[in-house]
This record gives C-alpha cells, sequence and structure tokens, in this order.
C-alpha cells in the first residue's frame, strides 16, 4: 500500500470520527434546549377571583390549561345562564396567559374589550364570561376564602 493511501485512509477516519462527534454534541445540545423550552412553560401560581354575585370571591386555582363553562367537564365550572356549557379558555403557553372564547353565545372580554382572537392577559385584569366577572391575581388563593369556600 502506497503512503498516500495510508494517508488518504486516516484522513477519511479522522473526518468520520468528527463528524460523528459533532452529530452526537448537536443532538444533546438539542435535547437539552426542548427540554428547557419545555419547562419554562410551566404556569406560575395563580388564580382567579369570582367579582360577581351569586359566589362573590370564590377563589379559582389555575393550572396549565383552563376549560370554563357550564358543563361539568371544564376544568372551572360556572353555573350562571349566561354562561355557554364551553365558554372560554385560559392557558399558560410561551410564558404567558392566553384567554380564548370558544365560541360562546354571551361573548368573552378582557377589560371590556370583547375578544374576537386569543388575547394575552396579565395579573390584575379583569375577565368577563357572559355576565360572570372575574379577576386574574398572582401567587397562591389567599387561605382564608379557600376556608370560606369549604364552610359552604
Amino acid at each position: 500500500m502506497s503512503p498516500e493511501l495510508v494517508l488518504l485512509a486516516l484522513r477519511l477516519a479522522l473526518a468520520l470520527v468528527l463528524y460523528a462527534f459533532l452529530a452526537t454534541t448537536l443532538t444533546f445540545l438539542w435535547r437539552d434546549l426542548k427540554s428547557a423550552a419545555l419547562a419554562t412553560d410551566v404556569a406560575p401560581q395563580a388564580y382567579l377571583e369570582l367579582l360577581s354575585q351569586p359566589a362573590l370571591g370564590q377563589i379559582f386555582p389555575l393550572g396549565n390549561l383552563n376549560l370554563f363553562g357550564r358543563s361539568g367537564d371544564n376544568t372551572i365550572v360556572l353555573d350562571e345562564e349566561t354562561v355557554s356549557s364551553h365558554h372560554a379558555r385560559l392557558s399558560y403557553r410561551g410564558g404567558q396567559w392566553l384567554l380564548e372564547d370558544l365560541g360562546s353565545r354571551n361573548g368573552t372580554a378582557v377589560n371590556e374589550l370583547t375578544l374576537a382572537d386569543p388575547m394575552v392577559v396579565t395579573f390584575g385584569d379583569e375577565i368577563r364570561l357572559g355576565n360572570v366577572h372575574l379577576a386574574l391575581k398572582a401567587g397562591q388563593p389567599p387561605i382564608e376564602a379557600s376556608a370560606d369556600r369549604e364552610e359552604r
């Protein structure tokens, strides 16, 4: 075998090892970035406080996905005739709360702005579903409010 062929074989082997190393490194980096992106979409502690009757002050803790309506399969059941059976969705995506109307009859609004498309909501915003008014608040639900609700 000539020295040129040996040198060429060594160069090809080294190139293959280098490309395998780069592919492995990029795969691990991609997995880390993907898992980091998923981890940041965990909803911060938040809750909704009912601002209207009949259960003024009632508290609803929030998760990443919250469905509102009269139907029992919703995350937050609102037994009020102006609320549709599947009225709205409040979800935490991309580091923000998004509220969207699910084709309700009486509409959904944020700070008196009627929703046509999904809208970003922030802490302190007032959400209206039909005639039900709620406020989005940060942190854990107050303990007194949870205790009051359990007594009812």
